[in-house]
């Protein structure tokens, strides 16, 4: 063997002793690298209801799809977590948490939190019997109507009105109940939750919704003002205006069985 041949092959040898710990240096390298601390988090608080849950296909529900497009496609990375909205808007004044999905704004939210327009807006709307219902143009065709309605719910425009008198209820059930058995006139549902609700359960079938909403819920997305500034705030606004005028907007509904749905209401005179 030629000295040429053998300091070759010296060389070769070398190399493959040390590929090993070649290999365990990158490796390493590369894990620690994994390992550095990124952005922080996007928590988003999602309430587990048909407006917003996660699926087995991922962010699922009307205003979670929504939603999910509006922060990706402003470079947003969320990370969802299934929580009830108290507990969510809790963990957002605090700071642990950037966002909450389907929140009723307040007083205390308004001024503490950055809320956004609203994704979903669900009119009140009034229920009888199929063949006990009534015109419903203003206030004056309720009058000694007895009502029933939900505890916790506000209904600004009918509340503290002598004329007629809301039965309170603690669950839609027992007030479709007492409905179904003649104890009162008409009920208050939700224009989107709960007529979706009956219809699959096919009650709908002995039911009428009367002509005019008696009032209004925005539901809409909160941010915690350390996670996110007044102007992503705008920027969110603006994305959802043109989302909701794109063909996405009406693929989201259709897709959740919403489209007839979330119409607007012509609301109730007074």
């Amino acid at each position: 063997m030629n000295r040429n041949t053998w300091m070759a092959w010296c060389r070769r040898a070398h190399f493959l002793m040390a590929l090993p710990w070649l290999l365990v240096f990158v490796a390493g390298n590369a894990l620690a690298q994994s390992n550095l601390p990124g952005a922080p988090a996007f928590r988003v608080a999602v309430p587990g209801n048909m407006f917003a849950y996660l699926g087995k296909s991922g962010p699922e529900g009307v205003f979670l799809e929504t939603m999910d497009v509006l922060l990706k496609g402003m470079g947003k990375v969320p990370q969802y977590v299934t929580m009830p909205t108290g507990d969510a808007l809790t963990e957002l004044r605090s700071g642990s948490l950037s966002a909450a999905t389907v929140v009723v704004p307040s007083g205390r939210t308004t001024s503490t939190l950055w809320l956004s327009e609203p994704l979903v807006v669900e009119s009140n709307i009034v229920v009888a019997l199929k063949d006990k219902g009534f015109t419903l143009q203003s206030l004056a065709d309720l009058k000694g109507k007895r009502l029933g309605a939900r505890q916790g719910y506000r209904y600004p425009l009918l509340e503290n009105k002598s004329s007629m008198k809301l039965v309170r209820y603690t669950t839609d059930g027992e007030m479709l109940r007492a409905l179904l058995f003649d104890e009162i006139d008409a009920i208050l549902f939700s224009a989107i939750s709960d007529i979706f609700a009956l219809r699959s359960e096919g009650i709908m079938k002995r039911l009428v919704v009367l002509d005019k909403a008696v009032g209004t819920v925005p539901f809409v997305a909160a941010f915690s003002k350390t996670d996110f500034s007044e102007q992503e705030l705008q920027a969110f606004n603006q994305a959802l205006a043109e989302f909701k005028r794109s063909p996405r907007w009406a693929q989201v509904l259709e897709r959740n069985g919403l489209t007839d749905l979330s119409k607007p209401w012509p609301m109730i005179a007074e």
